[in-house]
């Protein structure tokens, strides 16, 4: 199979996935339905893998394809310093390991809505994404802030947030390198995007007496 001709059938599976009249199915009775002969089905599963790994379409419990909510299941995301994360779900025994490349815009302790990809195996824990987040835990981040010309970062304290907020120019509040300040997100990122916020307080320098107390407090 061709990239052009993955790109064309990827485009009819999901346009199939979404009509308003589609039942989910398992991969023999999408095969039917498609009129996709038996010796050409590793190929159609070559196209619903694909727009898995994409998270364009889900799959149930039962192995039947849809739309990429239906085998969601919600729990609470632990963020790593690393960037990845573990979605702690009720009544599974290990948690869900969540790779950095699929953690949308989830931060430490938000409740998120994943759907699982792989299930583990022995010691090997479940793999998934996160499909969206159903609530943040924190709006405020207090951190170490470095300038740059133009713009800023926070260093969160709190590692396991696993991203610096990019503050734009002219919301930093005259912090410096150094200080150590409150920011409130304005947008939580993505993926591939940093969360953005401004900064409300300036605690004070990382330097000065008593300033990690105040941030404690």
């Amino acid at each position: 199979m061709t990239e052009e001709q993955l790109t064309q059938r990827k485009s009819m599976i999901l346009k199939l996935v979404e009509e308003p009249a589609y039942v989910p199915m398992k991969l023999k009775e999408m095969a039917i339905l498609l009129d996709v002969p038996k010796g050409q089905r590793e190929e159609l599963k070559e196209v619903l893998d694909a727009l898995l790994a994409e998270g364009k379409i889900g799959i149930s419990k039962k192995g039947k394809y849809g739309k990429p909510d239906i085998g969601a299941i919600t729990g609470i995301f632990s963020g790593h310093p690393r960037g990845f994360g573990f979605v702690t779900v009720e009544g599974r025994d290990q948690d869900v390991f969540i790779p950095e490349d699929k953690t949308a815009d989830a931060m430490n302790g938000d409740t998120v809505q994943i759907a699982v990809e792989a299930e583990g195996e022995g010691s090997k824990r479940a793999e998934g994404r996160v499909l969206r987040v159903l609530e943040h835990a924190n709006r405020t981040v207090i951190g170490y802030y470095q300038k740059n010309k133009n713009f800023g970062f926070v260093i969160p304290d709190n590692q396991k947030i696993g991203k610096d907020i990019f503050i734009p120019q002219g919301k930093d509040m005259g912090a410096m390198t150094g200080h150590k300040v409150v920011a409130v997100l304005t947008d939580f990122g993505g993926s591939q995007k940093k969360p953005e916020g401004v900064v409300t307080e300036i605690l004070g320098h990382v330097n000065d007496p008593g300033t990690d107390i105040i941030s404690i407090v």
